[in-house]
């Protein structure tokens, strides 16, 4: 009570410091706005648990860009493909940039960030070469690797013999491992204590991040000399992150073969030796901080999105076991029954491709990107932006935008085959985000998905463990939309007649 009150009390003086600071914009007087509550002025909607759907509600009354102010800080949301495409893609270079962070330069070594820093030269570096080195890795061994990962992942679900499990944490630890052997080359075991570590580490750092206490940091700058109990459970966990970081970091530098690239992180020492030959002032501000961090954010990244995204898939597949006979019986006729399924057989699956598509649009995992921030003075459909404004991207609200997706709510994978441009249809699907901040592992996460459920769909049905036990569809918005835990039986297809739920 006494430190909700305490909140209370400095977000007022906080408030009334900035409103004496405040002078209006001269770019953005006619960029729509809602009503905000004297002191604090839209503070109350950007509290909103369920931000996603609020912002959608703002934009049926005030159109699909409207601006949110707080003190001094003016947010720019976008909530349909238009305005995101205009913004992300047409003006990409003017909304590349990110907010400046206190929190975010605090686990990322001042702001050296993959996904949360600044658009700067050295970023543009740091991307670059993560990109390459993803893509090395992708062209030698992806697809074996990940078939592997799935018939592991099989594997484990027959160990089950039919008992309800929440499988969240089976997704999550073996896309783990996957990003893990195309990081460090490293094949874990799932019980293998230093893996269990760091995907604890992921797990914790994700659910830290998206915490309020954390969130205030950045708008209230007074709270950061107040103790803060999430702040240094937050901190601990990066210690942590960075530990493990470093220590793959040594390893490899120890054991580093210029003839014999590994993997990501030998490809970004490779990378750091060929051009610290030039001597290291032609990178600029570039240095190992970088590539430390674009490791972290790509085991992250490589963890979360895939493993959100089957963990949906499953709880939406459990409320329509009709989809799951059809992907079924596409598979069957696809494989012909003596094979496993691979990467190229997703031209002969045409539904579970929808599938895919309708489960990402539905429940995007980053419902609202990441934040960006204009880099200069620019304008999104005739309003003009100043520079330094931050701009929201709200990714869930364009993939429920009733004019361009009928009976947007409902799950239809149907809407992708029979469209009358089904490759516009896929265009109007951002679950990656777009433009120059789209996310590196889109390629990586795309095949992951689909070899995961081929494998599974192909093997088992997946049934509420009673008739009236279905998984909540609903979920938990912050800065990833999670599944709420539920529990599902597996069970073999070939224990079902004519290996249908349906008959």
């Amino acid at each position: 009570m006494f430190t909700t009150a305490l909140l209370l009390v400095v977000c007022v003086l906080v408030s009334l410091l900035l409103r004496r600071c405040w002078k209006p914009s001269s770019g953005d007087r006619g960029l729509p706005s809602p009503p905000g509550l004297p002191l604090l002025g839209n503070l109350l909607d950007l509290a909103r648990k369920d931000l996603p759907v609020h912002f959608m509600k703002l934009a049926h009354c005030h159109g699909p860009i409207y601006r949110l102010r707080f003190g001094t800080h003016d947010i720019v949301v976008l909530n349909n493909i238009e305005v995101i495409r205009e913004a992300l893609m047409k003006k990409w270079s003017d909304f590349a940039g990110r907010p400046q962070s206190y929190t975010a330069d605090l686990i990322s070594f001042g702001g050296k960030d993959l996904s949360l820093g600044d658009y700067t030269a050295a970023w543009k570096i740091q991307r670059r070469l993560a990109h390459s080195s993803l893509q090395r890795c992708q062209r030698i061994s992806l697809e074996a690797l990940i078939i592997q990962g799935a018939q592991d992942l099989c594997q484990e679900f027959r160990s089950y013999g039919g008992t309800p499990v929440d499988l969240a944490e089976d997704f999550s630890m073996h896309t783990c491992k996957i990003i893990a052997s195309l990081a460090f080359g490293t094949t874990f075991e799932k019980h293998d204590p230093k893996f269990q570590e760091i995907h604890k580490c992921i797990s914790d750092l994700v659910s830290l991040w998206g915490s309020p206490s954390i969130f205030a940091l950045d708008f209230f700058p007074l709270l950061r000399s107040l103790p803060n109990a999430v702040l240094d459970r937050l901190l601990t966990v990066v210690k942590r992150r960075d530990a493990f970081v470093k220590e793959q970091l040594e390893e490899h530098k120890r054991t580093f073969q210029a003839q014999e690239i590994r993997d990501i992180t030998d490809n970004m020492i490779l990378f750091l030796k060929e051009r610290g030959g030039e001597g290291l002032q032609s990178l600029g501000d570039f240095d190992e901080q970088h590539i430390h961090m674009a490791i972290a954010d790509l085991f992250i990244g490589g963890t979360e999105t895939t493993a959100s995204t089957l963990t949906w898939t499953v709880a939406f597949l459990i409320h329509h076991p009709q989809a799951q006979d059809r992907i079924y019986s596409e598979l069957c006729d696809a494989l012909g029954g003596g094979r496993r399924p691979t990467y190229s057989d997703r031209e002969h699956l045409p539904y579970l491709n929808a599938t895919i598509s309708e489960i990402l649009r539905l429940r995007p995992v980053a419902p609202l990107a990441v934040p960006h921030c204009t880099t200069r003075d620019t304008s999104i459909s005739g309003y003009l932006i100043p520079k330094g404004t931050t701009v929201i991207p709200n990714l869930y609200g364009a993939h429920h935008d009733e004019k361009v997706w009928t009976c947007h709510a409902l799950f239809q994978p149907e809407r992708f085959l029979e469209a009358e441009d089904p490759q516009e249809a896929q265009r109007n699907t951002l679950a990656f985000s777009t433009g120059a901040r789209v996310c590196l592992g889109e390629g990586l996460a795309r095949m992951e998905i689909f070899l995961f459920l081929a494998h599974l769909l192909w093997e088992f049905a997946f049934l509420p463990p009673t008739p009236t036990e279905l998984p909540d569809l609903d979920g938990s918005f912050g800065i990833n939309l999670r599944c709420n835990p539920f529990r599902v039986k597996i069970v073999p297809r070939t224990e079902l007649a004519g290996g249908r739920l349906q008959t």
